[in-house]
Formats: C-alpha cells, structure tokens, sequence
C-alpha cells in the first residue's frame, strides 16, 4: 500500500474555525465536508488512507500573518506538515520569511483573490523574488469555486511569473488552473514547476486529467484534497482510475512530495 501525502488541506484554530467557516462558505459557494479543525483533518485522514497532511493556511490581512504562522508552526508532527503564510503588504515580511525558515517550514501558500493582490504587481513580486530557492510556494491557479469575474492567477499569468522568477519554486493549485485546464495545456503543460490535482476530479474529464499529467510528467504532480472542499477519497479514486503505472502513481501520491520537500 503506498503511503499518502496531501498537499493542500485547510484547517483554523477552534476558536476561529465557525467565523472562518462561515464566512469562507459564502465566498465559495461550498459548504465543508466537516469542520476544518485539527482534529477535524486527522479524522478525515484516518477515515480516507492519508498518512501525512500539508497545512495550508493563507493571510488575507497582513496583520494576521505573524499569529497564523506561531499556530502553523506549532502544528509540526509525524502527520501534519505546516506551511506558512505571508502577504506582500506586511510591513515585516522579511521578518516572517525568516521566521520560517528558522521553524524549518518549507513552503507558503498563496491566493490572490482573497488575500487582494496581484500576482505580478511589484510588491507581489518584490516578496515573491525573496522566495526564490528559499521557500516553496503552493500558488492558488485558475477560477474560484464560486466564479469571479476577473481572474488573476490565469494559466497565462502564472506563465509570466515563472518566466520572470524562474528560481521560484512553484506548487500551481488544482492542476495549473482551476476551470481553465484547456489553457493549462496551451500555457503550462511541460514549464518546469509543479501542480497539484486538488479539487480536479470530477470538476473536468478523466480524460483531460490524464492528459495533463502525462504531458507534464507524472513526476512533477502532487497528490491534494483541498480539505475541506473535497474529500480525500475522490483524489484517490479519481487518480486510480486513470491508465498510470504503480510507479508513476505512486511518485504523485507521495514520492514526489517528499523530494520537493527533503523528507
């Protein structure tokens, strides 16, 4: 049985967890699978088969990013795995990439949308560049659940960025670009970064999933649930499904994670 390593999973602190719940329900238009806490993933991980967890919390002020990060970074254990958070407003950005990187936390996580910047703005790829062989950075691509109408992490964006910081290690959400995979085939399909297939199944055609991830080389996709959007198990079974050697489906479930991340 191989091991199961997910990237991209959710969770808040108890005493937030109902507000934050609430408030990110009516922004996506999705109602969680379960209530996003510690304990609340660890059940989640026990009930689908998955090993370890990568946390992703995001700051949408930049006031809330030093206190996220204590708590991310006191999550540390066998299974859970924090990333940090930053935003290119915060005054004590260097302060905070230094703080993470002195906790050993590897990568942050990052979303436009709700955090209010743009992605190739200068103060976004001011913080960005700091980044650049120091920290991962698991990059929120494509359209919202709840659709928007102007879209800045494109497949095409997200282009420009690599091209410009090409140092940058990146992690692109939800198989380059969420509801925009025909423009991930045209724009990042083969670019030297990496994309999970979180929220992906049953969202598009196996079809195109497959196709994807064979033209960009299994060896560079990260197995991700996005908890609490999705379960776990329809990534596992979404992922059975397709025509992939053990190998190769075993590099997406866990080798390739634990590479990028040296563990």
């Amino acid at each position: 049985m191989s091991i199961v390593i997910d990237i991209h999973n959710h969770i808040f602190p108890d005493k937030v967890v109902d507000k934050a719940m609430a408030a990110l329900a009516a922004a996506y238009g999705a109602q969680p699978l379960t209530r996003p806490t510690v304990t609340g993933l660890l059940e989640h991980m026990d009930a689908t088969g998955v090993d370890a967890a990568v946390i992703c919390p995001v700051a949408t002020r930049p006031d809330q990013v030093a206190s996220i990060n204590r708590w991310a970074a006191g999550l540390a254990s066998e299974r859970l795995i924090p990333f940090g958070a930053l935003h290119p407003a915060d005054p004590d950005c260097d302060e905070q990439i230094q703080f993470l990187l002195g906790e050993g936390i590897r990568g942050v996580k990052l979303q436009p949308h709700f955090q209010e910047f743009e992605l190739l703005a200068p103060a976004a790829l001011k913080m960005l560049e700091k980044l650049a062989g120091r920290l991962i950075v698991l990059l929120h691509a494509g359209q919202e659940i709840k659709p928007i109408e102007s879209v800045d992490p494109t497949p095409q964006r997200l282009l420009e960025l690599h091209q410009t910081l090409p140092e940058l290690q990146l992690i692109l959400a939800h198989l380059g670009g969420y509801q925009m995979w025909d423009q991930v085939e045209e724009f990042v399909v083969g670019q030297d970064l990496y994309m999970d297939i979180s929220y992906v199944f049953n969202n598009t055609s196996d079809e195109q999933i497959a196709r994807i991830i064979c033209a960009h080389g299994p060896e560079r996709i990260l197995f991700g649930s996005d908890f609490p959007w999705q379960s776990a198990t329809e990534g596992l079974a979404g992922l059975e499904r397709l025509d992939l050697t053990a190998q190769e489906r075993e590099a997406i479930l866990s080798a390739n994670v634990a590479r990028l991340l040296k563990f």
